[in-house]
Parts: structure tokens; sequence; C-alpha cells
């Protein structure tokens, strides 16, 4: 992709954040919007859902990522409605959340990306059969052509490698629900080419996408790289271009496949899902044998290749190649190895596995990962750390909510409420429900009030240091309500002694 470097802003303000190369070229000042009240959660997610009614949560489809605050405190700002469209992680993550308390909004999700699911290959497109979309936008909105003018996308553009494997464990929660099990399997849908399917097609054609991308890999796993010379290069949640690199913080080389961390665990999951629902609800056990041999030998892969014993020994956050394809950890601590803990892939008592579980809690809990608002998505001590970077140094609420949940899966109920209590901290001082918040040290969690964008004369490019975060998203939406009502109908920690000596140590250290 070619840069054209800008001149620099003759009223550059500092920015103590710089690396090396680099040299701030635009400093923007937003205005900042504050609200009266705590906006209601229930609200902002009817909002996202375009219902005006809790029963009517699901009927126009799946959530739009993100939406600005109501009149009164709504920005004018373009930059805080970026992302009002459908986007199909976002609404896959949504879904996941919000089946216990709206499991047609689940059902809805599901339907409509089934609708927009891959059929055939397109690079423009980065359609692939079976593949789920990373983004829909209606034929009206300005930024599809923006998106369309810049970077030759058409659409739907379907550049993500995580949102199929969180479409088939959608799936299979939703039919694990009491809601409508797997009858739901043979709910008919029209597919983008106008023919007549069924939920167990939509199923088989992402489990089939799985499964060559997996066998097209040397090693068997998935990775991400873009099929257009102007598509995202990280086909991940962490998609900005310089979440990918090396200790030194050189970038990881795009001109090959970068397998993330967080990417195969959810495909573990997936490959596991799928074989109960093709064992238990369609008759096919010897696929369902063939996705659980895939999923073991995954599993090997990760242990094998992620893991390393620096720094008291944590997961890195993924694999890229070098030049002759030999494959290199980026080993640097970021968020994304606590989303294993919320996986069957290291459970178990396996002495082995308990290590791993420990030493990823361990690092979550360092000050270098925990602030007063959450888990970092990258160690303050790396050296691309920003605290107001998209996905280098930010607290994302719903990647620490994530968090939360693998630790209250391995009992550690204590430790989940600390977090859970930081991100209701968010929603209290901010009142909104933003993307992320600052990952700095701050007794009180703060936004980012001003855009930053320097020119990386090493990679040359530019590079948006900082941002506001989305007012309304909807992944932050979800995460406070499912805490919510876990807080309502579980039991308190307090009410319990910490699980282990070892979960004590880990709260007496914070």
């Amino acid at each position: 992709m070619e840069h054209v470097r800008p001149p620099i802003s003759p009223n550059k303000e500092s920015y103590p954040f710089i690396l090396d190369g680099e040299t701030v070229v635009n400093v923007e000042r937003q205005p900042e919007k504050v609200a009266a009240n705590i906006p209601s959660a229930f609200r902002q997610l009817y909002r996202l859902a375009q219902a005006k009614m809790r029963d009517e949560v699901g009927e126009f489809g799946p959530t739009m990522a993100s939406l600005a605050l109501e009149s009164g405190s709504e920005s004018t700002s373009e930059n805080l409605h970026l992302y009002e469209a459908l986007f199909g992680r976002d609404s896959l993550r949504v879904a996941i959340d919000m089946l216990p308390l709206f499991p047609r909004l689940t059902r809805a999700t599901i339907l409509k990306l089934a609708e927009v699911q891959g059929t055939s290959y397109s690079s423009t497109r980065e359609e692939e059969p079976g593949r789920i979309i990373h983004e829909y936008r209606e034929n009206d909105d300005p930024i599809k052509q923006e998106l369309t003018d810049k970077y030759g996308w058409d659409w739907p553009y379907y550049g993500s490698v995580d949102s199929t494997p969180e479409f088939i464990r959608t799936i299979a929660m939703y039919c694990e629900s009491d809601y409508e099990g797997t009858p739901f399997l043979f709910q008919k849908y029209i597919d983008k080419d106008n023919n007549p399917r069924i939920v167990a097609d939509s199923l088989t054609f992402a489990v089939d996408w799985l499964k060559r991308r997996l066998d097209e890999n040397p090693e068997g796993l998935i990775e991400s790289r873009s099929s257009s010379p102007r598509g995202i290069e990280n086909q991940v949640w962490k998609d900005s271009w310089d979440a990918y690199f090396h200790d030194d913080g050189t970038i990881a080389n795009h001109d090959h496949g970068v397998a993330s961390i967080e990417v195969q665990r959810v495909t573990y999951d997936a490959l596991l899902d799928a074989a109960n629902l093709y064992e238990s609800a369609l008759g096919r056990p010897e696929e369902a044998n063939d996705l659980r041999l895939r999923a073991a030998s995954l599993k090997d892969m990760i242990l094998a290749n992620f893991w390393t014993e620096e720094k008291s020994g944590y997961f890195v956050l993924g694999l890229d190649r070098d030049n002759l394809g030999n494959l290199r950890q980026l080993k640097i601590r970021t968020s994304n190895m606590g989303h294993l803990l919320n996986s069957r892939l290291l459970e178990g008592n396996d002495p082995e596995l308990i290590h791993y579980r420990k030493a990823i809690i361990k690092q979550l809990f360092t000050p270098e990962m925990l602030t007063p608002s959450g888990i970092r998505t990258l160690a303050s001590d790396e050296v691309r750390f920003r605290p107001g970077a998209y996905h280098n140094g930010s607290v994302w609420l719903w990647d620490t909510h994530f968090i939360v949940r693998g630790l209250r899966r391995h009992g550690y109920n204590h430790l989940a409420d600390n977090l859970a209590e930081r991100l209701f901290r968010i929603i209290n001082t901010t009142k909104k429900f933003p993307e992320f918040v600052r990952g700095d040290n701050t007794p009180e969690p703060s936004l980012n009030m001003q855009i930053v964008d320097v020119w990386d004369d090493r990679n040359q490019r530019i590079n948006r240091v900082e941002q506001p975060p989305q007012e309304v998203q909807a992944w932050s939406v979800a995460a406070i309500l499912a805490l919510k009502h876990y807080n309502a109908t579980n039991y308190r920690s307090e009410l319990q002694p910490p699980r282990d000596d070892f979960e004590k140590s880990i709260l007496d250290s914070i």
C-alpha cells in the first residue's frame, strides 16, 4: 500500500509517546460532550438494535457496532459515527453475551449473517465460500463509498478470520439454549445468491471454510492474511496495522500469514461445538470425529508454539513468518492471552494446564497489565505501548469482560468481581459505554479527547496513535448488561472465601 507523508501541522502539540522515526503531523482537540446522567444500558441496547422497547430487540436484526450518545450530548463529530453499521464479529459477540437476556437477538444475528455468508471467491470483497462478513453497510452509507474509494473494497466486505468460528460458536450456544434448541438448525433462510437454505447448511459452509483454512496451513493454524493489496492487514479484533509486532517494535511480516492466539482459541472451541452438533443433531458422527481430531491437533500446536518461558512464562500474541516461511513468536504481553481462560482449551486437572492457567492470571494482574479500569490491551513495558492507542495500551470493556468470564470459568470469582467493579467504574465515571478507556494509571477512568497522527518513517505511513472512542459501543453495552445479569442471578463472591491460596495471593498483591 502506498503512503504519502503529509506536511507537518504548524500548530502541532507535544505528544509524549513518540517512537524513534516518528513525527507528530496532526493533533486535533475534540469537543467533550458530557452526559448529565449515566445512560441506561437497556436503553442503549434498544437503540443499537433499532428497537423502541424490550420486546422488539431482535425484530429488526442484529445490533449495530456503535452509536453516539442521544440528544443533549450527541456529538456532531464524524469520528464518533464511524461504526453505525453491521459488523460480523461485533454482532456475534453481542449475540453471545445477550443470549440469556435476548435470545431473539441471537437468533436474528445468526440468520442475518447466514443470509450474507460468502458463496464465491472475490479478492476485492475478500469473499470465500462459507466466510462470515467483517462489515456490511447499506448502499446509502457515505462511509461505504469512502472505503470503496480509498481501498477499492467491494461489499459486503469479508476481511475477518475470527467472525466465522464465532458464528459457529453462536449457532452452537443458541442450539444449546432452552429458547429453541436444535430444531433451529432446520430454520429456513435465503442466501445472498437467492438460494433457499437451512441453518444447518450455513453451519456446514462455515465449518468447511474453517477446515479449508486449517488444511491450507502447513502447521494447521488459522492465519490472517489479506488477499487484497488494500485490505485489512490484521483481520482480527485488534485490527490496527501496528497491533502485531515483535518485542523490538518491528511490525509483523504481513507478506505471510499471522496467527493470533485468540483466533486459535475460538477455532478450537468452534471445532468442538461443530462436532457436538454434527453428532447429536445432524447424524454425522464420522465428520464429528474428524473435527475433534482437528481440535486436538490444534491444541497441541497452540501449547507447543505460542508459549514462552520468558518474563516468568506467558502466551505470546501470535506467530508471524520470516521471508523463508519459518514461524516466529511475537513475544509481547497482551490481553489476548486472557481469552484462553474462557475456553475448553485449558480446562482439566492436568498439572501443565493448571500451570498455564495460573501463569496467565499472574501476568494479567501484574502492574504492567492491570489498571484501575481493567486489563490493558498491551503491557506498559512493551515498546509500542501508548495508553491512548486503539489496541496498543488502552482498556477495552468487552476484552476485560471476556477475561472476567474466564476467571469465573475456573472458579476465581473474587478476581472476576475485582475486574467487574473496575468496568462498572468506567460507566459511572464517563457516563458513556465507550469502546475503550485510556490504559494509564490515573485513579479514575479517562477518555481520549484528541486525535493524534504521526508519520512513521520506518514503516513509511501515517499512524493514528490516539483518537476518542465511540461513545456507545455495542460490545461495551452487552458486557455491562451481562455483568449485571450475573450479579442478579448468582451469589456474590464476598460470601465465599477465595478459591485457594493462589487467588488469595493475587488479591493481596493488587
